[in-house]
């Protein structure tokens, strides 16, 4: 526990198999809680050699799901909860993960399960089910759920950005910019709230305010995730999107990367589907965000 406090990662890989299952499954849990996917899952795997439980199969799960690979994550989260039936940890991201494979009648059934054990008051389950509607074509459903989770916080910013997203999905432009224009009036110092403003002139295509809102983040004064994710952007926007590329950009940025010593996971569905629209670089752009997990 000392190592993962100090986030000696390297050397937790070396020694775990050394300690008691108690705990390794003590610093796995520590290890996903605190965003080191990557880190975890092999101590995850070792666990489930020596004795099948459905917290290891969810674990491992988990791991996958947030680094990405919700196929993978899918297999065992379906084993975790079909080891432990009646399991309401965990029944949220289960149903999110159903989503993401496109098991949409599944994952309906899993956020009302959710929502009936334990996560009616869980903001990003509210959130997570609200885009749920909304890619399930219930948009007045979406909409009114987004608007309970806002009314709850009206800060929660990623919820913000969705409703944001869903108006101008609904043809609601001006109400969409002024949901946005408005959270960086009176939130001018988060910068949460800053970045997924560039992120949605990205969406929006609107270059002239983009140009004019990346010149006014205070970049230098920023910790390094956020100019890390800042770059990320500014990388999608100028080269991938264009179909171009600029390797020293690229080596700048995974450079960057390597320093950060923590995960940024994030939701780039958008910008995914931008990518694919323009037939831009996937590729490199989901190796992109794949370095941000550590």
């Amino acid at each position: 526990m000392k190592l993962v406090d100090a986030k000696e990662h390297h050397t937790i890989l070396k020694v775990y198999q050394d300690y008691s299952i108690n705990t390794i499954a003590q610093a796995a849990e520590v290890l996903r809680d605190r965003d080191f996917y990557n880190i975890a899952l092999p101590l995850y795997q070792y666990l489930l050699q020596r004795q099948e439980m459905a917290d290891y199969y969810y674990g491992i799960g988990q791991c996958y799901g947030k680094a990405y690979d919700c196929e993978t994550s899918l297999t065992y989260l379906q084993q975790a909860f079909e080891l432990q039936p009646d399991r309401s940890e965990g029944t949220n991201y289960y149903a999110y993960i159903l989503e993401k494979n496109l098991l949409m009648d599944q994952a309906e059934q899993w956020y009302q399960k959710a929502l009936s054990n334990g996560y009616a008051d869980d903001l990003w389950t509210l959130s997570h089910y609200a885009y749920f509607l909304e890619k399930n074509h219930q948009l007045d459903a979406a909409e009114r759920t987004y608007q309970d989770v806002l009314q709850r916080n009206p800060t929660y910013t990623w919820a913000m950005k969705r409703y944001a997203l869903l108006m101008l999905k609904r043809n609601q432009s001006d109400r969409s910019l002024n949901l946005m224009q408005t959270a960086i009036e009176q939130h001018p110092k988060n910068p949460f709230v800053q970045l997924n403003y560039l992120e949605y002139l990205i969406i929006c295509g609107d270059g002239a305010i983009y140009e004019t809102h990346l010149r006014s983040l205070d970049y230098p004064q920023l910790v390094l995730p956020f100019q890390t994710l800042i770059d990320l952007f500014d990388y999608f926007w100028r080269y991938l999107l264009q179909g171009h590329s600029n390797p020293e950009k690229l080596i700048a940025y995974q450079q960057k990367v390597a320093a950060l010593k923590d995960s940024i996971h994030r939701d780039f569905d958008d910008l995914n589907e931008l990518l694919i629209t323009n037939d831009g670089d996937l590729e490199t752009w989901k190796q992109m965000t794949h370095l941000l997990v550590k």
